[in-house]
């Protein structure tokens, strides 16, 4: 895996240390100054593969952020020839006037060469630290530069507003020598500066008005021109670049931005304060000077420039290890070594967090955050911060333990950190309704399950499912579970199966209506033993054998017994005699029964026939005795 590629928590630990500061027998200078990469992974084992060449462009581009040698710093020139820094540019920028030279022209660019001497231009001057001019002698036969740079070998670079060619050329005291036409290329003019970075020339080249160009010129070690492709189109009127501690910037009249190589793509560093002082040119405090870095397992290695690793490099010391890098400056021999501390931990070991529900009654809920810590910890020895913040203000204003909601759902993000990594993870809380269901109904008023079945036994059950529909009173994924009580609903304790078979005439039952986020809504309705009555009557009435109607208030009367009155009130009673002659027809509801006679004539002892009909059609016949 390579530096580049981690989804890393990166820690930049800097300081300036000089307790190993000493001198060799080279009497080259040496600070020792200590950074730190601290690399997180899910379920690491403390062993990566390092890209060397990216370690060292990371050291090179870190170190400058407070060291003064390697300061991070560009330098801008600007219309009404004012000299400014911007300081450590990809980190914190801030601008500030190194000098001001109210009675110049306009400052077309500045450059700076490896000893740090600063010149600007369209006539070319040396400016002093104390802000001081020297006039250099040019006897190169075109005047009016508007660009110039200095490469690592103090080769000095002119372009011109109307010219397609480039002059090199070097400052000898105060004055040129050795001009040549560098390059011509044959159409356009120089936009501004020709920069070195990692071996190759980067120039902007103006092709239009608004048509300013990067080319990428391939050179040689003398930084001659071998060949060049154009990257792309650079923001309109890309007057100058500064090559700064391995990144490439472009300035504007109004602004300084870096250009991403890698994808072709400007970031906005810092804006110009004063947009009608426009910034012409620009340059970087290290952009003449070309470091040579070796990365080595011993300081001691270091210090000698011996056994230096390249290419990819598996650490061998599991979870942290140190690495030297050296720095020199191929001019002046002089070095630096970066003690670099890699360490390699794993991200926390925690649950993914589930969303935080509360079950609301028309109210937002105040939420104990601490549910969401408890749910996602699972080693209770770790170590662990869990931090909150609205989605909006990550890393700003973290919510307290017990927070008051504001939405009916609102995303918030968790910061889970164990000293060493950290990672973030998204959640909501969630104010849920609960279901909506019927109020609760009494017996007098009762909320009735009105449909009954039987089984093969002829024993009559209710399938409580039959009536939730009727219950539950919204659309949606509900689960409905079945109690003999309110107490044994509300906490969830022994319920019953929804396939019931009545015991009593009439049985309340309590049903607990749950959502996909676990609330509930309480209920109730009742099971009545009519159901099943009207639904199989003949199970429930019972047909007399016989009679004796003699008034002593015993069996004077036949009737059919038991049953459902509704049943009742829709069915008739015929009675006949042996031969088929119909003797009377009355109602089992209304009257009274049959009492042995015929229109008033007592009939004989002997056997008669009774036919049960009801409004559905169902029919029960038998024979009746009459004994006086």
């Amino acid at each position: 895996m390579k530096i580049n590629s981690y989804i890393i928590y990166i820690i930049l630990l800097f300081f300036t240390n000089n307790i190993c500061a000493q001198k060799l027998k080279s009497s080259k200078k040496i600070t020792t100054k200590n950074l730190e990469i601290s690399l997180c992974f899910e379920n690491g084992v403390g062993f990566s593969e390092f890209n060397i060449n990216e370690i060292e462009k990371y050291v090179i581009e870190t170190i400058g952020i407070e060291d003064d040698n390697f300061k991070e710093q560009i330098l801008i020139s600007n219309k009404l020839s004012d000299i400014h820094y911007i300081n450590n540019p990809s980190t914190n920028p801030t601008l500030t006037t190194l000098c001001n030279f109210n009675g110049y022209s306009s400052f077309t660019d500045i450059a700076i060469n490896s000893k740090k001497e600063i010149f600007i231009c369209p006539t070319i001057t040396a400016i002093s630290n104390t802000c001081e001019t020297t006039n250099i002698e040019y006897n190169y036969s075109l005047w009016g530069v508007n660009s110039m740079s200095f490469d690592d070998l103090d080769n000095l670079y002119l372009g011109f507003g109307t010219e397609s060619f480039v002059v090199r050329t070097q400052i000898s005291g105060i004055q040129t020598k050795n001009n040549e036409i560098w390059h011509d290329f044959e159409i356009g003019t120089a936009g501004g500066d020709f920069v070195l970075l990692d071996n190759k020339m980067y120039v902007s080249w103006k092709l239009t008005e608004d048509n300013y160009r990067l080319y990428e010129v391939t050179v040689n070690a003398n930084r001659e021109y071998i060949s060049h492709v154009d990257l792309g189109k650079l923001p309109n009127e890309t007057y100058g670049l500064a090559s700064e501690l391995g990144k490439l910037y472009g300035v504007t009249p109004n602004k300084l931005f870096k250009i991403n190589l890698s994808d072709f793509t400007f970031v906005d560093i810092i804006q110009n304060p004063e947009p009608e002082n426009e910034w012409y040119g620009a340059t970087g405090k290290h952009e003449a000077i070309t470091f040579k870095l070796s990365t080595h397992l011993t300081i001691n290695d270091a210090e000698t420039k011996t056994k230096a690793i390249k290419g990819n490099w598996t650490n061998t010391v599991a979870g942290e290890q140190n690495l030297y890098i050296r720095i020199e400056n191929s001019l002046t021999g002089e070095y630096d070594i970066v003690i670099l501390n890699i360490k390699i931990s794993n991200y926390p070991n925690v649950n993914e967090p589930k969303d935080l529900v509360l079950c609301a009654d028309n109210n937002l809920n105040i939420f104990n955050l601490d549910e969401i810590s408890s749910q996602m910890q699972i080693n209770s020895s770790d170590k662990l911060t869990f931090t909150y913040f609205k989605q909006y203000n990550v890393d700003k204003d973290p919510l307290p333990q017990l927070y008051q909601s504001i939405d009916s759902s609102q995303s918030i993000i968790v910061k889970v950190n164990n000293d060493n990594c950290e990672k973030y993870y998204n959640l909501r809380l969630i104010n849920n309704e609960k279901p909506a269901i019927s109020t609760i109904s009494t017996k007098e008023f009762p909320t009735l399950l009105e449909s009954c079945n039987f089984d093969k036994d002829d024993n009559g059950f209710f399938n409580l499912d039959d009536i939730k529909n009727n219950i539950i009173l919204e659309n949606g994924n509900f689960n409905a579970s079945y109690y003999l009580s309110a107490s044994d609903a509300k906490n969830n304790t022994n319920k019953i199966s929804n396939i019931y078979y009545l015991e009593n005439s009439l049985q309340e039952i309590f049903i607990r209506v749950t959502d996909s986020y676990d609330c509930f809504s309480i209920s109730n309705f009742f099971l009545s033993e009519e159901c099943l009555k009207s639904q199989n009557p003949l199970l429930y009435f019972s047909f007399p054998k016989f009679i004796t109607p003699n008034n002593d208030g015993l069996n004077d009367y036949w009737n059919v017994i038991g049953g459902s009155d509704e049943v009742k009130k829709e069915s008739t009673v015929s009675i006949f005699d042996r031969y088929g002659k119909k003797i009377t027809t009355f109602n089992p509801y209304s009257d009274k029964g049959w009492d042995g006679t015929y229109e008033g004539i007592i009939l004989p002892e002997t056997d008669y026939w009774f036919l049960f009909i009801t409004n559905t059609g169902i029919k029960k016949a038998g024979h009746i005795s009459v004994k006086r």
